[in-house]
């Protein structure tokens, strides 16, 4: 009987470790906490880019179990990673763990997350989640990173926290967006309006995200009901970019209008277009609801898009003081101060951020001296920059 013991042991030591070593060959890493909840860590595993504004995949295959996403906290920052949106899919857009500028999914898929600028984690509401896995359509994630620069054996990624407990209420994303962005050159509040009727069952946003990039002031989306125009929220985008909680859910019926705006100001001495990468602009904003499973029996979210200005009578009745961004973060979604929101949002842009500047320094400004720098460091009672190099001495590899 002890030999008989002593076996089991060891050959269950032996499954744990295999088990290890095929997760961590995808990058990905589930830790169970309870029977009800439990964490995937999809990760990029020491990856490498080799240009500015690479778009890098990485994806996990769901057990097949019915599951609901509650939770997300980003493996990221904002130094490294430029954004992070992560998708459900029915089929990921490789067959390979990682891949590069081939698209996130193939088939059904549907928007779960957004992250940019060194968001906080965001948790669901207590009976809402994403269903996936067994019974829907969508069998894998999908976290999509769009590196800033050149990096090498870069791991980041998005924690998500999933539950076998089914939720009452099934959770979905509407993005609000437009391409049709033209910013000339030293000129201000530039409008991008973009406008849509919804058709759908009945909805509850719960969270907004907004997304654009240096030059936008303030993104914004409405509800038009009746001929009556009300704000859902106002946002500036140079925050911290997460799903925040609205202080009170905005309900959607049949028959609503939605119409939102992105406002820019462009003191540079070129026309910004739309476009991928950091030197381009977007105009993003991201509606998260609820709604019940029933009222789409195939698993499909009701809405996940409202593209371009297709309303134009309706995205002009937004208010005058559509082009002001909010004072502060209790602004956000209207003129509920809430106190929750607003330490969300303002833990969240407390730390230091180090961000590029092009074009600095000037070369010829620089000293003859100066050699291969090795690294910097920063000199926090005076505020200076401190520069470490060889000189005249060359590293050669």
């Amino acid at each position: 009987m002890k030999r008989f013991r002593i076996d089991t042991i060891i050959v269950h030591s032996i499954l744990i470790i295999l088990i290890t070593f095929i997760n961590y060959g995808k990058s990905t890493s589930v830790h169970a906490d309870t029977d009800d909840f439990f964490t995937v860590n999809i990760t990029m595993t020491n990856m490498i880019t080799t240009k500015e504004d690479e778009y890098a995949y990485v994806q996990y295959k769901l057990p097949d179990e019915e599951l609901w996403i509650v939770g997300y906290s980003p493996l990221t920052e904002m130094n490294t990673v430029h954004h992070m949106l992560t998708y459900a899919c029915a089929s990921p857009g490789s067959d390979k763990a990682f891949w590069i500028g081939a698209g996130s999914c193939r088939g059904e898929n549907t928007l779960i997350h957004g992250w940019a600028r060194n968001a906080p984690p965001l948790t669901l509401p207590k009976d809402v989640g994403f269903a996936v896995g067994r019974n829907t359509p969508y069998k894998y994630i999908v976290a999509n990173l769009h590196y800033l620069a050149i990096v090498a054996g870069d791991n980041s990624g998005n924690q998500i926290t999933l539950s076998r407990k089914p939720r009452k209420y099934r959770a979905g994303v509407m993005l609000g967006a437009t391409g049709s962005i033209q910013l000339p050159p030293k000129t201000h509040t530039i409008r991008t309006p973009f406008s849509c009727l919804y058709n759908g069952p009945p909805i509850s946003i719960f969270a907004i995200r907004v997304h654009a990039h240096d030059w936008a002031r303030v993104n914004s989306l409405y509800r038009v009901r009746n001929g009556n125009i009300s704000q859902i929220v106002k946002s500036n985008p140079q925050w911290a970019q997460s799903f925040y909680p609205l202080p009170s859910s905005v309900q959607i019926e049949k028959g609503d209008f939605f119409v939102g705006q992105c406002v820019y100001d462009n003191d540079d001495d070129r026309t910004i277009s739309a476009g991928s990468t950091h030197h381009d602009e977007m105009c993003n904003v991201y509606a998260m609801y609820s709604y019940e499973p029933s009222a789409t029996p195939t698993g499909t979210p009701p809405i996940s898009g409202c593209w371009g200005d297709a309303v134009t009578a309706m995205s002009r009745l937004m208010p005058p003081d559509s082009v002001i961004a909010p004072a502060s973060p209790a602004d956000i979604g209207g003129t509920n101060n809430d106190k929750i929101l607003t330490k969300h949002i303002v833990e969240a842009s407390n730390g230091n951020v180090y961000k590029s500047v092009h074009h600095w320094p000037n070369v010829q400004s620089l000293p003859k001296e100066l050699g291969q720098v090795g690294g910097i460091a920063l000199n926090n009672a005076n505020d200076e920059l401190v520069v470490f190099h060889r000189g005249s001495r060359k590293w050669e590899s």
